[in-house]
């Protein structure tokens, strides 16, 4: 026999639509029981999750009105400001993941594409110097130098200036230019003394221009900081093979486990610069020799119609030292007293001198 379902209480209709759902009206009591207390339980926990999704979304530190529980207006308004907040917070950046867009083509090689796409965000985002940075990479690996040095250089007095000083660096390395290259990367270095990119292109720079006990303490850095990064073990590398190490090279290059091509590539490379050394180090013995022998050469020949003149200790005037003449140049003419009185002698003889004796005429010529 079938008991009436009680139909007062608040929730004697949703009981009554969950037992007959089950469907236990021949069941047991005790049985039905049970089985009414765990439809309740259900229903009661989704209304309770519902409950609970509906206080999520008001502010729970509302205050009511009237003292009903109802939210005021302010409260609303507060909801409504904090759920906008949280979803802005939850949206991604655009301009972020734009920019890091164009930071994974130009890690692949797609620099030309790149800079179309700098050019896009300047427009839609304006300029900005991380955006000007990754556009001045760009304009140095596509083959544009100048304008690259430009646009590194106006970055200088800014947030990435250690950045710009590297990449200043890089462009001068490009041109051959390591001299300029390393006062570059070591500005570079100053502003980011931890960036194991800049060490380590300072010590490939330095290394380059033959400043080769220089190279080793930021080369040696840089593996330090990055261990795990072959561009920056390779040129540890090119440095232990160009001083003579070439065991803890090759060590070195196996523990890295560098590829029959870059091992090519670095021996290739050692070689290069050991061969430069050697080509500067002969100019540099043949521009002093050449100096020598013109300092020498300045020193042995006087200046033309100069005449050497040496001081005696404790005289008052300087002594004349007379050159002997050369063989060759011609005999100066005569400028002796006995020629001068034979060319008198010579014209008095011809003027008649009746007022006076010849044998006075002699004795006065002999005396002038």
């Amino acid at each position: 026999m079938n008991r009436p379902i009680p139909t007062s209480g608040p929730s004697a209709r949703e009981v009554r639509r969950s037992i007959d759902i089950a469907g236990i009206e021949d069941i047991d009591p005790v049985e039905r029981v049970g089985r009414a207390a765990g439809v309740l339980a259900r229903a009661f926990a989704g209304v309770s999750l519902a409950a609970l999704g509906l206080s999520m979304l008001a502010a729970c530190s509302a205050t009511s009105i009237g003292g009903y529980g109802a939210p005021s207006a302010a409260a609303l308004m507060q909801a409504q400001q904090n759920d906008e907040e949280k979803a802005k917070a939850a949206r991604p950046d655009t301009r972020e993941l734009y920019l890091s867009m164009i930071r994974q083509l130009q890690e692949h090689g797609s620099y030309f594409a790149s800079l179309a796409h700098i050019d896009q965000f300047r427009i839609q985002y304006g300029a900005a110097p991380d955006v000007d940075l990754l556009r001045a990479d760009a304009l140095r690996e596509t083959g544009q130098p100048d304008a690259a040095e430009q646009a590194y250089r106006a970055l200088l007095g800014g947030t990435e200036s250690a950045a710009a000083w590297h990449g200043l660096g890089l462009v001068a390395a490009q041109r051959k230019d390591y001299a300029s290259a390393a006062q570059a990367l070591r500005e570079a270095v100053t502003r980011a003394p931890t960036e194991a990119f800049y060490l380590s292109d300072l010590g490939f720079a330095l290394l380059r221009n033959g400043e080769t006990s220089a190279a080793r303490v930021p080369l040696a850095q840089a593996a330090e900081l990055r261990p795990d990064n072959r561009k920056v073990l390779s040129n540890l590398a090119v440095y232990l093979v160009v001083t003579g190490e070439r065991a803890r090279a090759e060590d070195m290059m196996t523990r890295a486990k560098m590829p029959p091509s870059t091992r090519e590539a670095i021996n290739k490379l050692a070689a290069d610069i050991k061969a430069h050394a050697k080509a500067r180090r002969a100019a540099a013995a043949a521009d002093t020799a050449r100096l020598a022998a013109h300092e020498a050469a300045s020193l042995s020949m006087p200046a033309p119609g100069a005449l050497p003149v040496a001081t005696a200790p404790g005289d008052a005037a300087p002594v004349v030292v007379r050159l002997s003449r050369p063989a060759h140049a011609p005999m100066p003419p005569a400028t002796t007293a006995t020629s001068r009185g034979d060319a008198k002698l010579a014209r008095a003889a011809d003027v008649s001198r009746s007022d006076m004796p010849t044998s006075m005429l002699d004795r006065f010529g002999r005396s002038q």
